[in-house]
């Protein structure tokens, strides 16, 4: 059985990509094993081929055009550890995308209810809950306005070392 994941690499620029790496490389355990990513589908364990997977992501992409994000607020579930960059504008476009992998036959048992969906990237996790809410305020006192172009949706093989494995990447048209 694999693990995989559905997620969107936003293209930062180099001076963003450069910031949100120094974050994660303090505060975040996956900073070595995947770059700054949007979930749209978390890590989920199934026997479904990949190319039952591949084909059930692109025929919901193909649907999306490409975007624009933007980053402008950091927040978390402090309680369990984690900060992360909310996702303003695009949200709604993640969401929708986020929703219709969901509504799948291959995706649906894998969906939380528990867990409202807040489009976002992870900046830090595995923190003690006194960290994440310190991060949270020490980073919440400068300004954050970062954009990024959202040109493709990907499949990731989650790997026994937490290695990211990019299994298909989809184009939004």
């Amino acid at each position: 059985m694999k693990f995989r994941s559905v997620l969107i690499f936003p293209n930062f620029n180099s001076g963003d990509q450069a910031i949100i790496q120094s974050i994660r490389q303090k505060n975040d355990s996956l900073y070595a094993h995947i770059r700054p990513h949007v979930s749209l589908v978390f890590p989920f364990q199934s026997n479904a081929s990949d190319t039952i997977i591949c084909d059930a992501v692109q025929s919901v992409v193909k649907q999306f055009e490409s975007f624009t994000l933007t980053l402008n607020h950091v927040e978390g579930d402090t309680d369990n550890g984690y900060v992360w960059l909310s996702v303003a504008q695009g949200a709604d476009i993640i969401k929708m995308i986020h929703d219709k992998l969901y509504e799948l036959y291959n995706f649906k048992p894998f969906y939380r209810r528990d867990i409202p969906y807040q489009p976002h990237v992870t900046i830090g996790q595995s923190l003690h809950p006194n960290e994440a809410r310190q991060l949270v305020k020490t980073l919440n006192e400068s300004q954050w306005y970062i954009t990024a172009k959202i040109e493709c949706v990907a499949i990731e093989n989650i790997l026994a070392n937490d290695d990211s494995e990019i299994l298909a990447s989809f184009e939004l048209v």
